[in-house]
């Protein structure tokens, strides 16, 4: 566990957590068009303060409340700590793991609206550079999503062959858990002392996780070596890179192993690939279909103003006007 990057995610964690509350609290003040009224006519739009913090707290925002929450700052600061290179590493892991992952799922719910450049009634983006750029960020974005939960499956399988070496070494499944849950990564100096550790570095089944073909990693076969990279930045370009490129290509360049997770894991981004690629088309679509419907319309409003001149027998140098 780096100490220094953990605090740094900790801080930007936290400064996204920040403006979204501040959009939780714009929400109070947002007007809205009462869906009464879009049945009869146009619609009328509400600015009462308390009408409009009614329809806000009658709407979305408990889910806004749940997104908000400093769950993975309070898993990383209280829990995680306390059960470093303990047994207990594993669980604080996985349910820090749930944690973002739980919160991830209704942020992007309440992202897509906007990323996909429409709201419940009309275009928010009606200029073909700014819907350009949007479906190009919620490419970027569903590629670092993929990405970042391909290397944190890819660590999860390291672990788990990790660990199936260390069942099967019979050096004790105490010691070797000890071994690979190794604190902050500077406690290597305790573990000299211990007389199994020498035999846990020669292990040859241990030694086989890091090896692309000494364990069945499926897609995350790539991630194994990345694993061990130092550099933080390499890493989460190369995870960025595989999600853009997976997403793109449908995964059909991957072949999964037959562990459950992985085989679920690779039809979801087929999936996403294909809804992303259908909500492009669908944009481009409504993009053009809206700028028919403009220029048929200047067309028309056009020609009334030219019947209206003529009906009223203007002379020719002040219809060029």
């Amino acid at each position: 566990m780096n100490r220094a990057m953990t605090k740094t995610i900790v801080i930007f964690r936290s400064m996204t957590d920040f403006i979204y509350l501040m959009h939780m609290l714009v929400q109070f003040r947002l007007a809205f068009i009462s869906p009464e009224s879009r049945v009869v006519g146009t619609g009328d739009l509400v600015d009462d303060p308390w009408k409009i913090a009614l329809h806000y707290l009658s709407g979305y925002f408990f889910l806004d409340f749940f997104i908000v929450l400093p769950l993975p700052q309070i898993i990383v600061l209280l829990i995680l700590p306390s059960s470093i290179a303990t047994s207990g590493a594993t669980y604080a892991q996985n349910l820090l793991r749930s944690a973002v992952l739980v919160q991830y799922v209704p942020r992007l719910y309440r992202y897509l609206p906007l990323l996909a450049g429409q709201s419940r009634t009309t275009f928010i983006f009606e200029s073909a550079w700014a819907n350009f750029v949007i479906n190009l960020l919620t490419f970027v974005l569903a590629g670092h999503v993929v990405g970042s939960c391909w290397y944190l499956f890819g660590l999860q399988r390291v672990n788990q062959c990790l660990r199936d070496a260390c069942h099967k070494s019979g050096f004790g499944s105490v010691n070797c858990k000890k071994f690979i849950d190794c604190g902050y990564g500077n406690d290597f100096g305790s573990f000299k002392v211990d007389p199994t550790w020498n035999n846990w570095k020669e292990n040859v089944k241990a030694s086989a996780c890091f090896d692309e073909d000494g364990f069945p990693y499926g897609i995350y076969v790539k991630a194994v070596n990345l694993t061990a990279e130092n550099s933080i930045i390499r890493r989460y370009i190369y995870s960025f890179f595989w999600g853009f490129q997976q997403i793109s290509t449908l995964a059909g360049n991957q072949s999964p192993s037959y562990f459950v997770s992985e085989v679920v894991f690779t039809m979801g981004i087929t999936g996403l690939g294909l809804l992303l690629f259908a909500l492009l088309i669908g944009n481009m679509q409504n993009f053009l279909q809206g700028l028919g419907r403009r220029r048929l319309e200047k067309s028309l409003r056009g020609r009334d103003v030219e019947h209206w001149m003529s009906h009223r027998l203007l002379p020719e140098e002040l219809k060029r006007y």
